[in-house]
């Protein structure tokens, strides 16, 4: 399998806002990895729909990481995806990669600098 489709990164959500003053959502960078867009299939996508999801895209990342559906997953075309579903699994060689299950939020979140 190969990761050659570009970059995503990781953010877990935290409190962004100055200490004493009403919480803010906001992304904090956890991590980077090469992916590969993975096929979504019908059922997937039926099945999501009937839990009220909108699967976007699924996408694999090469071990098994620390990777929460609490996470916020952003791709190179800049959009915030919620993570609905994790996999750890092994490719058709063998290895580790972990499988996610993307769909796309409506209000973005602030990143943290």
């Amino acid at each position: 399998m190969t990761f050659d489709d570009g970059i995503l990164t990781i953010y877990k959500i935290e409190n962004i806002g100055k200490p004493g003053f009403k919480p803010v959502p906001g992304l904090s960078k956890k991590e980077s990895f090469y992916f590969g867009y993975d096929t979504l299939g019908i059922t997937r996508y039926y099945t999501a729909l009937q839990a009220q999801q909108q699967i976007e895209a699924v996408v694999n990342v090469p071990g098994w990481n620390d990777i929460t559906t609490l996470d916020i997953c952003i791709l190179e075309n800049v959009k915030q995806y919620k993570i609905v579903m994790v996999q750890p699994t092994f490719d058709e060689q063998g290895l580790k990669i972990t499988k996610l299950s993307l769909e796309r939020i409506s209000e973005e979140y602030v990143i943290k600098n």
